[in-house]
């Protein structure tokens, strides 16, 4: 048997399997894919400032973001608006401990960020 794929107004779509690898490699903003997963590799020698926007409810549920660190330096990641793990201003940065590998993984449910895997990356 193939893959599952979902259903979505009776249609089956293999977009929801896709996967986007990106860098940057200078400040910026992270997009959001309407469907599947997106990789970011920061490639930037410094901190590099990114922001991510808050994800659209329905719209964007189950897109996941994983932001991995390919450099030692202390990246910031700002989650617009609503924080992560619905934590509005609280934690609304990820700030990476500066090691090659630091990295987080969130995925979009009824617009918020929830993250799903943090690797040396602390919210606050």
């Amino acid at each position: 048997m193939s893959g599952l794929l979902n259903l979505k107004a009776g249609v089956a779509d293999s977009s929801d399997l896709s996967t986007v690898v990106e860098t940057a490699a200078a400040n910026g903003a992270i997009s959001i894919p309407t469907r599947g997963r997106k990789i970011v590799f920061i490639t930037k020698g410094t901190a590099a400032a990114m922001t991510l926007a808050a994800p659209t409810a329905t719209t964007h549920d189950g897109v996941e973001i994983v932001i991995v660190s390919t450099t030692a330096a202390a990246h910031t990641v700002t989650a617009t608006t609503i924080g992560f793990n619905a934590g509005n201003t609280s934690k609304d940065v990820g700030t990476f401990g500066g090691a090659i590998g630091d990295g987080l993984a969130c995925v979009a449910y009824q617009g918020e960020w929830y993250v799903t895997n943090n690797i040396n990356v602390t919210l606050a």
